[in-house]
């Protein structure tokens, strides 16, 4: 089929390299022209597993066309993917993007005279957004030619996206009318024997996508509650505490009298915290969606309120471990919010980062992923990022772990000692072995210590 793509962004350029390599047609356009000539040189200009070597291969075999133009991108193509962001602006959604890119396709569709355009809304937008704020602006510009509108949001976690994309667990597809399903389904035939199709209306797909989120943002924090409780109490470890709730057969399955551990057990381990481009603001963008429909949601609320509070609780621990923090060096490890991504936004690194400048701490920062880039993060312009973990370990008063690289698996006391001041560690993923190091040197966020108590 031949597809327009508007957004070049994660979740843009994800969907057209994929539906691209299934011999799809795509046309890709994005505002930012910088971004679209990195396409055109087969550069990805995020990093994802997987999916630079296929972007590649689509832009070799002409698969995949990224146009500065959107008549250009109108002129070939039966149907278009919005993939635009959808930001949060003073807390609440922000559809800027959304109505431009709108108002911008209508109008190169009536320009290039394209009869029943399909319209697939994949950007994450609150309930209502499609019929109340898209749907008005296409019956006012492309009445004559009449057009298909459907919401297909994406479920693309970073780091494996790819495998998500080509393994999908559902595709849902929030209908305007019956044709746009059918083209929608043209578009996924491919994955109709892999999963299921969910055909629901346009709002029901809009809150699907926030459900999904809200769902394992809840887990996070719920576990990060169980710690806190945990902390109070010695000798109490969260982890086996929360490993044990996994085990519950009403959670992990048996399958040919094998137990079949569930992928939800990674979101119920204690932690500093989720971040991300998506979790915190959608579970913001519905809790906001919800009080100005003067619906209660207590529990979103939490979500967000246990979750703000996790960074702080690691510069506490510090503090609690070393006293006053001004002039101390602190070591972090890991600036991405989860591994196998470059993605920086909302992550806890930055967030407790923050806080410790705000207490003069100097900071000395290794993420694998990032090296010098990383400067132009406003919230880093006044650390030092360092190119090796040793650099940043160096006479450190204190290391603390944000990401679950695999590059920190291996680090050990004896490790610690060659290079740090202080060998200590706060482990703010909790997947280190304790046993690899020297007692009052290791600590796990949920984990009580007398003498550490205030």
């Amino acid at each position: 089929m031949n597809l327009a793509v508007i957004g070049a962004g994660y979740v843009g350029l994800t969907t057209a390299i994929c539906l691209a390599s299934q011999n799809h047609r795509i046309t890709i356009f994005d505002i930012d022209d910088e971004k679209i000539k990195q396409i055109q040189n087969k550069k990805l200009p995020f990093f994802e597993n997987g999916l630079q070597e296929i972007l590649e291969n689509v832009i070799s075999s002409n698969n995949l066309i990224p146009v500065t133009n959107l008549n250009e991108l109108v002129q070939n193509t039966d149907g278009c993917f919005i993939c635009v962001g959808t930001p949060t602006k003073d807390n609440s959604i922000d559809l800027t993007q959304i109505v431009s890119s709108v108002e911008s396709l209508a109008d190169a569709i009536n320009e290039n005279n394209k009869k029943n355009y399909q319209i697939i809304v994949r950007s994450t937008v609150i309930p209502n957004t499609s019929r109340n704020t898209i749907l008005p602006i296409l019956n006012e510009r492309l009445s004559k030619n009449g057009f298909g509108l459907s919401v297909v949001p994406e479920f693309l976690r970073e780091g494996s996206a790819l495998n998500d994309f080509m393994n999908p667990d559902k595709i849902v597809i929030g209908n305007f009318d019956e044709n746009v399903v059918l083209f929608v389904k043209e578009i996924f035939k491919n994955f109709e024997d892999k999963c299921q199709f969910v055909e629901t209306n346009l709002e029901s797909a809009e809150l699907i996508k926030y459900t999904n989120n809200a769902f394992f943002s809840m887990l996070i924090s719920f576990s990060n509650e169980i710690a806190n409780i945990s902390e109070k109490i010695p000798g109490v470890d969260p982890y086996k505490i929360l490993n044990a709730l996994v085990l519950d057969k009403r959670i992990t399955s048996i399958v040919n009298d094998e137990k079949v551990t569930p992928n939800l057990a990674s979101y119920l381990i204690p932690g500093c915290g989720f971040g991300g481009s998506c979790f915190p603001k959608d579970v913001q963008a519905i809790l906001d969606y919800a009080t100005k429909q003067e619906t209660q949601t207590p529990l979103l609320k939490a979500i967000l309120n246990i979750n703000a509070e996790r960074p702080n609780k690691m510069v506490s621990l510090s503090a609690k471990i070393l006293g006053d923090l001004k002039d101390k060096k602190i070591s972090i490890l890991g600036l991405t919010f989860k591994p196998d991504t470059n993605d920086l936004r909302s992550s806890p690194a930055l967030d407790a980062i923050e806080i410790l400048l705000k207490k003069g701490a100097k900071i000395f920062a290794f993420d694998p992923i990032l090296k010098s880039e990383s400067n132009s993060i406003k919230s880093l312009q006044n650390c030092t990022i360092c190119t090796t973990i040793e650099d940043a370990l160096k006479d450190s008063d204190i290391a603390m772990i944000f990401t679950k690289w695999p590059e920190f698996k291996s680090i050990d006391s004896r490790f610690l000692k060659q290079f740090m001041k202080n060998p200590i560690l706060i482990d703010g993923r909790g997947f280190l072995d304790k046993e690899k190091f020297d007692a009052g040197s290791y600590y796990k966020m949920g984990h009580s210590d007398k003498n550490l108590e205030n």
